[in-house]
């Protein structure tokens, strides 16, 4: 449990299977504390109908959270002990930079793990079931993840936890289905992507994966003046725009400031955005997986996005994420409610054409090759000089 592709541990999955086993101690004190109170434990219709004894229980409960569990408190306090000691060793905890990169609180966390577990481990299906009177019912509802987290149903703050506007549901983190029953009974659901990421995959969502592609970076000096504006830490930073000529990429700009800056890049081609896909969906699982990753995004062209509609536009200009937009036409300010950082791609000169063909080619390059001379009338882009 916990080794990594090269047989090494991975501290990442070790912190999260951990911090499931907490989940799983929970859940085994609440199945105990139903079987103490439960009539009917071997009744084979349980779940399909309800009988008076099952009636007379509901009537004597109280919905009252269980009381803290110092024993659980300690163990929480050890596992995250374990996971401060591999953090200073340079360990990524993929749990822990959820929760930065996505402003969690605790709650939140306990929330993920509790709807995540029965896609670590099937035997949560069956319990949650019991625990629902239901065998139907193999996700966590609402109502059970509250009282796995020990808070009472009727917190307005716990409950606003999962409800529009908090980042689990904003940024798809968490997914509260089946919104024509009643709050409680709501199952949840953590999507495959953000599951997958917490125990150790970096492939992007298939929406995603369908747009991205590798985006060669400029030159260093050619981003110095978008790295400055990306580094000013006198105000937030989210949206720029960077407008291309023939011959210049907005993208190889984006991503090698993103490098320089130590931040991954998502590079997305909109114009391999189908008809029937839903652009503001596609803009918010494109920042779900920047949060998940900690890159910046890098989209265009923005021509695609106008021909959409003002809306298509500002879902990806408003997105919660540090994002470059790129076009060949002028910055509207009717794009977005924020004033942009806004900048040209340069067009490289000769001698950087030659580099970017040297960098590309790997040393691949015919004897007494004159590149500077040879590549002088092609304009191509960083992303065409790579494919």
């Amino acid at each position: 449990m916990g080794a990594g592709r090269g047989g090494g541990l991975d501290q990442s999955l070790i912190h999260v299977l951990r911090r499931l086993e907490l989940i799983e101690a929970r859940v085994r004190a609440a199945v105990a504390r139903r079987r103490a109170t439960d009539p009917e434990t071997d009744d084979r219709f349980r779940g399909l109908y309800i009988s008076q004894g099952h009636v007379d229980r509901l009537l004597a409960e109280k919905s009252v959270p269980a009381a803290p569990d110092a024993g659980a408190a300690k163990a929480r306090e050890e596992i995250e002990a374990a996971a401060d000691a591999a953090e200073r060793d340079g360990a990524d905890l993929r749990l822990r930079r959820l929760a930065r990169n996505f402003r969690l609180d605790e709650i939140d966390i306990e929330l993920v793990l509790i709807a995540m577990a029965p896609d670590v481990d099937a035997r949560f299906e069956r319990l949650y079931g019991y625990l629902q009177d239901d065998v139907s019912r193999r996700r966590a509802s609402v109502g059970l993840g509250l009282e796995l987290c020990g808070l009472p149903s009727s917190s307005a703050y716990a409950r606003s936890r999962l409800a529009a506007g908090a980042p689990l549901v904003d940024e798809y983190l968490v997914q509260v289905e089946e919104n024509e029953r009643p709050v409680l009974t709501r199952p949840l659901r953590v999507p495959d992507r953000v599951a997958a990421h917490l125990l150790g995959s970096d492939i992007p969502d298939a929406v995603i994966a369908a747009l991205a592609y590798h985006c060669e970076p400029a030159m260093p000096n050619q981003a110095a003046t978008l790295v400055r504006w990306m580094s000013d830490e006198s105000s937030p930073k989210s949206l720029a725009y960077i407008r291309e000529r023939p011959g210049a990429s907005g993208a190889a700009l984006a991503s090698s400031a993103f490098a320089q800056l130590g931040r991954p890049t998502l590079a997305l081609d909109l114009e391999r955005l189908r008809t029937e896909d839903d652009v503001p969906l596609v803009a918010a699982l494109a920042a779900r997986e920047a949060g998940l990753t900690g890159a910046g995004v890098v989209a265009g062209p923005v021509e695609v996005l106008i021909a959409r509609g003002l809306p298509a536009v500002r879902a990806f200009s408003e997105m919660p994420a540090l994002i470059v937009l790129v076009g060949a036409r002028s910055w509207d300010p009717g794009w977005a409610r924020e004033v942009p950082f806004i900048c040209e791609a340069p067009i490289p000169d000769a001698l950087q054409r030659a580099e970017l063909w040297r960098r590309n080619l790997n040393g691949d390059t015919p004897p007494g090759l004159d590149l500077s001379g040879t590549m002088a009338q092609f304009r191509l882009t960083a992303e065409q000089v790579h494919r």
